[in-house]
């Protein structure tokens, strides 16, 4: 409830409450046999504090409770809390988050909006393929690479590293091939035939599963959209799919962000967004960027974190003034750190030698560390924040 969407409500009321204490056990397995996220809060009567005591409990080895709290608490300036989500963290910790969100513009209005989910099959055994099915499909009828797509997991999402679609998705929207007919409202006969006339070899492998792609979603598989159609194909954006973008998984440990160039497809447990911004890139896999999901995503059991959207397009990106050369300059350094970066990547994705790929490995984490180090200055840390930053204190 302290950083969900849902919780909004419940921590608009508890600031309005005489809050004494939260003793946070975060994802420790308080109770072994279940997946819970257990907190002690401690309400009292009257006027709400400036300020209450919090701790966040590291370890579940300790010989008694209060003794810990006592040891581990700190102060929480109750005012500054925000509506959108508690980081229950110290005074100075949130007002280095206060200044580096003042520093920069949303992400969702820095990308304009545009970050979309992947695509929804319903069924992935009917539309994820592998390579010999794709290869029997083209062979039977060449038309049916039209709609054979590279197809991305989230699980294959790793930080700057190249990706390499091992399955493929066929990519019906509902409706097709009449799918850019607005005048379709619902599932139509009429599509379906030109689909089987246009389309034999991919209607001959559905149809094999028709009877589960039915059985989808009753309240629209066959009355929104056809029987043979994906359950959620981005209607209003799957052609950006096609576009060089930045993908990142729905739950990840650490900033795990890549950019694609190859025209891959994703499923639901991926993000897209669709720009070529090597700078945005580097911000987004950067330390700073890190401290950020430890401060405002909710954390899930194992040390995940989810990047929704609610939270993530409220991330401030640091915009660069197109008249000031000194930030020309950090941002272009970026850029091409960025990209030594996935080109480094890219050759520790082949065949090298131990030495070469220490060599490599040592190269890209000096990338790493300038690429942060810029970022602070954009942001304008001082070597104490950064400390903050990087968990040294």
């Amino acid at each position: 409830w302290m950083r969900a969407n849902y919780g909004r409500p419940l921590r608009a009321w508890l600031k309005e409450q005489r809050i004494e204490e939260i003793v946070d056990f975060g994802d420790l397995p308080v109770f072994e046999s279940a997946t819970t996220y257990p907190c002690i809060l401690r309400i009292g009567a009257g006027a709400p504090r400036e300020r209450f005591d919090a701790v966040q409990v590291a370890t579940l080895d300790y010989p008694d409770l209060t003794d810990y709290v006592r040891a581990h608490a700190y102060q929480v300036n109750q005012a500054a809390l925000d509506d959108e989500g508690w980081p229950l963290v110290d005074e100075k910790t949130q007002a280095l988050l206060l200044k580096i969100r003042a520093a920069g513009v949303p992400l969702g209005e820095y990308v304009d909006g545009k970050i979309y989910y992947g695509i929804k099959t319903g069924l992935n055994e009917a539309f994820v393929i592998d390579e010999a099915t794709r290869g029997r499909l083209i062979a039977a009828d060449p038309k049916s690479a039209e709609v054979i797509k590279p197809f991305l997991a989230g699980r294959e999402i790793k930080r700057y590293q190249p990706v390499a679609a091992n399955n493929y998705l066929l990519f019906i929207p509902w409706h097709f091939p009449l799918h850019e007919d607005t005048s379709i409202n619902g599932a139509s006969i009429e599509a379906e035939m030109k689909f089987r006339e246009m389309y034999p070899a991919i209607y001959d492998h559905l149809s094999q599963f028709k009877d589960k792609l039915s059985n989808r979603n009753k309240a629209e598989t066959g009355i929104r959209y056809e029987w043979y159609a994906l359950q959620r194909y981005g209607s209003s954006y799957y052609t950006e799919f096609e576009k060089s973008k930045i993908i990142y998984p729905n739950i990840c440990k650490r900033p795990e962000f890549i950019f694609d160039s190859d025209s891959n497809f994703t499923n639901q447990k991926c993000f897209v967004i669709p720009v070529s911004d090597y700078y945005l890139l580097g911000f987004l896999n950067s330390s700073l960027n890190y401290f950020l999901f430890r401060m405002i995503l909710p954390k899930l059991r194992g040390g995940f974190y989810e990047p929704s959207s609610v939270f993530f397009t409220m991330f401030p990106i640091r915009t660069i003034d197109p008249a000031n050369p000194a930030e020309i300059d950090r941002r272009d350094r970026i850029v091409a750190l960025v990209e030594s970066l996935l080109t480094m990547n890219k050759m520790l994705a082949g065949d090298l030698s131990p030495e070469e790929r220490s060599r490599l490995e040592a190269a890209c984490e000096e990338a790493d560390r300038e690429i942060d180090r810029i970022v602070y200055e954009l942001y304008g840390l001082a070597e104490e924040e950064i400390a903050v930053v990087e968990g040294l204190i």
